[in-house]
């Protein structure tokens, strides 16, 4: 009886998710949404360490980077979309070792889009605040830097589930190593072509 129970239980639980997921992806864009992108920027920054009262900051680097996007959310309406974003850049650096770094620079936490008209074609504005991290993802025994992060740009979705942003975001990820405080100041202009489910 409670074996019946169980598999009646996750049966009813699939019906009523795939209804769910399948009325989710409606065409309206009210309701759930799952978004991701890709694209190019500019990305500038500068790296400081501190120890006592001695600092260093170095000279300003740039890097053209690869840019990803990824959101997942709900819009409340067909004009307001509320999400978790992860907007991340890739680029490489040379290391101490003599060998390229990829590292990646990104930006996660609560976004907002606002658009203009209810459906495409439609211009929005788009702001996010949360986190931003500095990590090597590929490399063995990397930790991850954390701080906060920021972003805020527009776009134009010119056909249903299609639409091209551009973005400022800027972030302060730090770590401390060894009595060292080092952090660093990123600043990203990125371009992305995303396309959206909802």
């Amino acid at each position: 009886m409670k074996r019946t129970r169980t598999l009646a239980s996750i049966a009813l639980a699939v019906i009523l998710g795939t209804a769910t997921v399948a009325n989710a992806f409606d065409g309206e864009r009210q309701g759930f949404i799952l978004g991701v992108g890709v694209g190019a920027g500019s990305l500038s920054y500068t790296q400081t360490m501190a120890y006592g009262g001695f600092s260093d900051t170095s000279d300003s680097e740039s890097e053209f980077p690869i840019m990803s996007d990824f959101k997942i959310g709900y819009a409340p309406s067909d004009v307001v979309e509320i999400y978790w974003m992860s907007k991340v850049s890739w680029f490489d650096i040379d290391s101490a070792c003599g060998h390229d770094v990829t590292i990646a620079h990104g930006i996660g936490g609560l976004g907002v889009t606002y658009f203009f008209q209810p459906a495409a074609p439609s211009a929005f504005l788009t702001a996010g605040v949360g986190f931003s991290s500095w990590a090597a993802p590929f490399e063995e025994e990397s930790d991850d830097w954390l701080g906060i992060g920021v972003s805020a740009g527009a776009g134009y979705e010119f056909a249903p589930h299609w639409y091209i942003e551009g973005n400022v975001c800027w972030g302060n990820p730090s770590t401390e190593e060894e009595g060292w405080d080092i952090s660093t100041n990123v600043l990203t202009v990125e371009f992305t072509l995303n396309v959206i489910a909802y």
